[in-house]
């Protein structure tokens, strides 16, 4: 053996750069807010209580106090708090990804999944467009982004045996979940609490929102296709394609219906009554309003039903459950985690400073400009507060005022902050439910953000396009 070979020999082998888990990355954020509480005045507004119950900040009441800098042990209990102040979300994300887990489990997805591919036959690219209007319009009418959490475990296994990767499930669930519901119609908890919090007629405007909506969901089929048919052309060109390899052979282990398709009277009979409870469910949403912890039982309720109609025992749908927590547990975790930064930010009394300081970035701009300032500042916003309704809590009392100082319309100031609340929500870590959905669709955060990046930065310039004809145009009531 020679030198120069002796020498490759003995060279340590190189690692290769892994980038860090969506846990380090939160961890991180937290710890930098953290610090930040130390240099960055602490301050306060003065909240008032509106008639629905929810807590609104009083314009003009915003006051420094005395500084309030997050200290180690705070940082030490803002996971378990963030866990506990998402509670919901996280209960979301176990039951009704849960739920629908135990559905695939007893056979009820795999019918209906097969059912489907023999209608479609070769036709199989209607899937997405038809995906997308469905999911859109839902989340526009009712607000609810969480249910692709529903969803993903559907469309994961049914993309995988079209030919896809789990990416494209992941962004056919994510998507037009998200943007459907940040260009909303009737979304109550953005929509509806804007236009409460500005005196707007109720859901008033909506000819404008519809038309966004519109051109968002064409714009989001056009851009998940080309990425479809890309890696269905050539597999290995997925960013997935090692991931999913496992992935399939694991679902393909896990299917329980029989291979000639041969479905009992008993399935059938659990599969019209889970499409009829599903149907159902997402009616009393958008008729009641329901909240996570209602939506969260009668996802319980319709996978309990189901399973007893299609045989199982009691047991057997206890170890069900069981093995369905076991997959959803880390992403109910993370959205728990994820509401760490929030609870930091809340313990240095650093965010109500931060929304004061972009309101009067914001007051000092021209006409024209400030919708666009007040879509680029509510995205920004939207890494520290993630709910919808929280941001339009805390943002608009003080935004209001500063567009009626400005002449800048009600309408435009509510339709901006909403729509850059929303595209945002499928960027940043600190989004609970979309965070669950990735883990939900085994997709890891770099990955996603490799795909979603250019399409987020398409749907900024439409928000900031919109904005600015809708400031021209004086888009209204008042």
């Amino acid at each position: 053996m020679n030198s120069s070979t002796l020498a490759v020999s003995r060279s340590p082998e190189k690692k290769r750069f892994e980038f860090p888990d969506i846990y380090i990355i939160l961890l991180f954020f937290i710890v930098l807010v953290g610090v930040l509480s130390w240099f960055i005045p602490a301050g306060q507004y003065e909240r008032e209580t509106l008639a629905n119950g929810r807590e609104s900040v009083v314009p003009g009441s915003y006051q420094q106090i005395e500084q309030t800098p997050v200290g180690p042990m705070d940082i030490i209990e803002a996971i378990p708090a963030g866990i506990e102040g998402a509670a919901a979300v996280v209960v979301l994300t176990l039951l009704v990804g849960g739920a629908v887990i135990v559905l695939q489990r007893i056979g009820v997805v795999d019918m209906g999944i097969n059912l489907l591919l023999q209608r479609i036959g070769s036709r199989t690219e209607l899937m997405i467009p038809i995906l997308v209007l469905v999911f859109g319009a839902i989340a526009a009418f009712i607000g609810t982004p969480e249910l692709s959490l529903a969803y993903i475990p559907i469309i994961l296994p049914l993309m995988l045996r079209l030919g896809y990767d789990s990416m494209t499930a992941a962004a056919t669930a994510i998507m037009p979940c998200t943007l459907g519901f940040a260009f909303g119609i009737t979304a109550p908890t953005t929509v509806g609490i804007g236009h409460l919090i500005t005196g707007l007629p109720m859901f008033s405007g909506a000819g404008y929102r519809v038309m966004f909506w519109a051109i968002i969901m064409f714009s989001t089929t056009v851009f998940i296709l080309r990425y479809a048919r890309r890696v269905k052309a050539s597999p290995a060109s997925s960013s997935m394609y090692v991931d999913d390899q496992k992935l399939r052979q694991e679902l393909l282990s896990e299917e329980t219906t029989p291979a000639d398709h041969q479905y009992s009277t008993s399935l059938k009979l659990a599969g019209i009554v889970t499409l009829m409870m599903f149907i159902g469910i997402v009616a009393a949403i958008i008729i009641f309003g329901l909240g996570f912890n209602a939506i969260s039982g009668l996802f319980l309720t319709m996978a309990v039903i189901a399973s007893l109609i299609a045989g199982r025992s009691g047991n057997q749908i206890c170890a069900d459950f069981n093995d369905a927590m076991k997959v959803m547990l880390p992403g109910a975790i993370i959205s728990g985690v994820a509401r760490g930064v929030s609870v930091t930010l809340e313990a240095g009394n650093t965010m109500d400073t931060l929304v004061f300081y972009l309101a009067t970035l914001i007051s000092q701009l021209p006409e024209w400009a400030m919708a666009v300032g007040v879509v680029i500042s509510q995205t920004s916003l939207n890494f520290l507060i993630p709910a919808g309704s929280g941001q339009m809590l805390v943002t608009l009392p003080v935004l209001s005022p500063v567009a009626e100082l400005v002449g800048m319309n009600q309408q435009v100031l509510v339709w901006s902050s909403n729509v850059a609340d929303g595209i945002s929500n499928i960027f940043f870590p600190t989004s609970g439910y979309f965070i669950a959905a990735l883990v939900a669709a085994r997709v890891d955060y770099i990955r996603w953000i490799r795909f979603y990046t250019p399409f987020f930065i398409f749907t900024l310039g439409v928000a900031s396009f919109g904005a600015v004809v809708a400031n021209a145009i004086d888009y209204g009531p008042f």
